[in-house]
């Protein structure tokens, strides 16, 4: 990025951090989807009400992630995150405590301003605090431990809840570990040291550079846009199934409540690896876009195996299908963003703010409205119908551009002259 600089060893300090506040984040948004079921009962709602409680962050996570665009550029990165990750804490804890819908989703509303708050910072902080040929294992590792959270949630909540006897124990319990968290980045978290070598200034330098506004201008890049629109279809699909699987188990196959846990927690174990070994394959193959378009393909393979499997382990093999192909894209997308011509550090988290505000923003409306449509035409149908998107991110992860290193060694020869 026209720089050279000394990487710090505490950089790793910070990657440590951002593991945590990623593993928070999907921890406490998709928890209720996993004892969805006793929350609805609870509180004396519907389907419909209850997909709320989770596409409800979502909606503020889109909001946020721009608000966050822009707080970073003025406060910086590092206060933005600490904004963040304490709301999410707050509002975390405080859910444990409500006892009324209208006061949950008051409490989900604050854990998804944090979460939004926080989502341009974590992409400024690895372009700041690492170097280029580091971003796409960093990128690998941050997107393994998402889906590490989210493994937490569906694999870990029922049994909290059955513990406790209660959901807001559970509730309580999450809001407890993102509050050490948000201490942990207090405490620790810093800005990179601005001991750079920068280069001789020339007429190329991006305008980003001297104080244009890098949300306006990535509205501009084709390349983002369609990183975006991809994401936000898969989103959809994704959040709907996420949100209603579990449901969808008990109510279609008569499973009991821990039997689908237990079931989709196969969903986000085989995220953690194919976030892992699409970010790593990604790395070696120095290419990006052999693992976007063809990886969601294989989500809608296992989207519809997720419903339609007849056995247990067909519907096993469906969950890992899904699981992988929702994930091994994550790491080389977030690279393929950062490695776009004269992207600088604000510029590659106003890109990552888009791309997840209106994924996320897709992922509010996704169970609002499946949920509503499952009340008249049946959760199965709903499933099935949804899956009409998945093509749409498809195409446009085949339209990108390939950015990685790999892509000079695939390039066919020309000679000299020609």
């Amino acid at each position: 990025m026209g720089q050279s600089r000394e990487l710090s060893p505490y950089r790793w300090v910070i990657e440590g951090l951002l593991l945590l506040a990623l593993l928070s984040q999907t921890l406490v948004w998709l928890a209720p989807a996993a004892i969805l079921p006793p929350i609805a009962k609870d509180l004396g709602i519907t389907l419909k009400s209850g997909g709320l409680i989770i596409s409800i962050i979502a909606l503020f996570i889109a909001i946020f992630s721009f608000g966050g665009a822009l707080i970073a550029e003025r406060l910086g990165v590092l206060r933005t995150m600490l904004y963040g990750v304490w709301l999410m804490a707050a509002g975390a804890i405080l859910s444990g405590y409500v006892a009324g819908f209208v006061a949950l989703l008051g409490c989900r509303v604050v854990e998804g301003l944090g979460f939004g708050l926080m989502v341009a910072p974590t992409g400024a902080l690895v372009v700041e605090w690492f170097g280029e040929k580091e971003w796409a294992y960093i990128n690998t590792v941050n997107y393994s431990c998402s889906y590490a959270g989210i493994a937490v949630a569906f694999g870990l909540t029922a049994s909290l809840y059955t513990r406790f006897g209660s959901w807001h124990g559970a509730m309580i319990v999450y809001g407890a570990v993102v509050a050490v968290v948000a201490l942990l980045w207090t405490v620790l978290g810093r800005e990179p040291a601005r001991t750079v070598a920068v280069e001789p200034a020339d007429t190329d330098v991006p305008p980003a550079q001297h104080g244009g506004a890098p949300l306006g201008e990535v509205f501009a890049m084709r390349p983002v846009i369609l990183v975006a629109m991809a994401f936000s279809f898969a989103m959809w699909v994704f959040q709907l199934y996420t949100a209603f699987l579990p449901s969808f188990f008990v109510s279609y196959r008569g499973m009991t409540l821990d039997q689908a846990a237990h079931v989709t927690s196969i969903l986000p174990i085989a995220g953690i690896f194919g976030a892992f070994g699409g970010g790593m394959l990604t790395t070696v193959t120095g290419l990006r876009k052999p693992f976007l378009w063809p990886v969601m393909t294989l989500m809608l393979l296992g989207c519809i195996g997720s419903v339609l499997s007849p056995t247990a382990a067909m519907l096993s093999v469906a969950l890992v299908a899904f699981g992988v192909g929702a994930s091994a894209h994550l790491g080389a997308m977030a690279t393929l963003v950062m490695e776009l011509p004269d992207m600088t550090p604000a510029r590659v988290g106003a890109a990552l703010a888009l791309v997840f505000g209106m994924g996320y923003g897709f992922a509010f409306l996704s169970p609002v409205v499946g949920g509503a449509l499952a009340d008249h035409f049946g959760l199965e149908a709903v499933l099935l119908a949804t899956l009409v998107m998945q093509p749409v991110a498809i195409v446009s992860f085949f339209l990108l551009p390939e950015t990685g290193p790999g892509r000079v060694q695939v390039a066919p020869a020309i000679a000299p002259g020609a």
